[in-house]
């Protein structure tokens, strides 16, 4: 059972993102977009191009592609860091803000679908089960850098 957990974890998130994508496609957003999107609604606006790109786990100039077309659609815009002058931060535009509460909502409305069966208790298990699982994984990523 357990050399299959690595397998049915990724092909979880794949099914949940691809479900995800499925919903997020009534809003006209590919996968990069409203991956970006959300990540910046958790992280909070004002943070960096770099910071959005190291929590999402892509490259800074992999993600710039995707802000470029988040800004020119009128969601994000780009404003200089007051702390440091290379550095760009990220904030909703009133567009963007109104786009995100959507996406929130089918966002809500997707995971209800996805955990459709699951009792609060497994909820709750499965949440802690997967954050021990990840943060095992960053224990063994950051001896990696010692």
């Amino acid at each position: 059972m357990e050399s299959n957990l690595g397998w049915l974890l990724s092909r979880a998130a794949f099914s949940w993102r691809a479900a995800v994508d499925k919903y997020m496609a009534e809003l006209g957003l590919t996968q990069t977009r409203w991956i970006a999107l959300l990540h910046l609604q958790r992280m909070g606006e004002g943070c960096t191009q770099s910071a959005l790109a190291a929590n999402i786990g892509v490259e800074q100039p992999s993600l710039l592609r995707t802000l470029n077309q988040l800004e020119e659609a009128g969601l994000v815009e780009r404003r200089p860091s007051p702390a440091d002058a290379r550095c760009r931060t990220l904030w909703f535009t009133p567009k963007g803000l109104e786009l995100i509460q959507e996406v929130a909502a089918l966002a809500a409305k997707g995971r209800q679908d996805l955990l459709e069966g699951l009792s609060s208790q497994q909820r709750q298990t499965l949440h802690e089960v997967l954050e021990t699982v990840i943060s095992n994984a960053q224990s063994v990523l950051a001896m990696e850098k010692k």
